[in-house]
């Protein structure tokens, strides 16, 4: 594992399995940028066809992440971390998937905090098709007691339509290098209910590789939304129940 991560793009395969009531899988292909927070927030070190807060092939909008107000997401980051008692990392990396000709919708953007190389800290901004999201905070490996590769938090947003809020999320995230690997088991007590997956391969940032992504999956970000209906659908027609969205939690961070 090289202690010197730079930003990438990480083509690959997202998995769904569900186990109950009803099983119900799919595979769609994606990728998604690795990006230095800092060169975000700066604008530096980026290839020509990604800008931040502006309109081009691909882009990084500020305010669809973090403090979703436009500010840098550095300092947002920073202050999550300090208020559960860690010293600010000394890099973060973001992945995420980027706007396409505009547009973009992120499930699940993930903040890898770093000192001296290692991870200090991983933070998930989950987001559902209601305009909700929330924040969870985790210390790992010396800030903490649970590692990259195994940490659990108590489901507190409310995501898929098909299953309640008695649920916890166990994360597997350690920092990629030439592949990348994220894991999300979701169980009812000891009851398996889902495992989401990202699995991908790491390609240079490079305006070539963007414009290689683009050809190969030129509506990917549409396709995510897509894929989330479509699929609701098919569990509609195995007769999963529909669960109505309770009101979304008063705090949009938890630890």
């Amino acid at each position: 594992m090289s202690r010197h991560p730079t930003s990438a793009i990480y083509a690959g395969i997202v998995r769904h399995a569900r186990y109950t009531p009803a099983r119900h899988r799919f595979t769609y292909r994606v990728f998604s940028l690795f990006l230095d927070v800092d060169d975000l927030d700066a604008r530096v070190n980026l290839p020509g066809l990604l800008s931040v807060d502006r309109f081009n092939l691909f882009s990084i909008r500020l305010k669809d992440h973090g403090p979703k107000d436009a500010n840098p997401l550095r300092g947002f980051i920073d202050t999550l971390v300090q208020a559960r008692g860690l010293p600010a990392p000394e890099r973060v990396f973001i992945l995420c998937y980027p706007r396409i000709l505009g547009y973009a919708f992120n499930p699940l953007t993930v903040y890898y905090c770093l000192n001296d190389g290692v991870l200090s800290a991983l933070i998930y901004e989950v987001r559902n098709t209601f305009g909700d999201d929330h924040i969870y905070v985790v210390p790992v490996g010396k800030a903490g007691n649970e590692t990259a590769m195994a940490h659990s938090r108590d489901k507190k947003m409310h995501v898929s339509p098909f299953i309640d809020m008695h649920a916890t999320y166990h994360f597997s995230a350690p920092l990629p290098d030439d592949a990348l690997r994220l894991v999300i088991r979701e169980t009812q007590g000891t009851t398996p209910l889902l495992v989401a997956s990202f699995s991908g391969q790491r390609r240079a940032l490079t305006n070539a590789q963007l414009l290689r992504a683009f050809f190969q999956d030129p509506l990917m970000t549409l396709k995510v939304v897509a894929a989330i209906h479509f699929e609701a659908g098919r569990l509609i027609l195995k007769k999963v129940p529909f669960i109505s969205r309770p009101a979304p939690p008063q705090d949009r961070v938890s630890y």
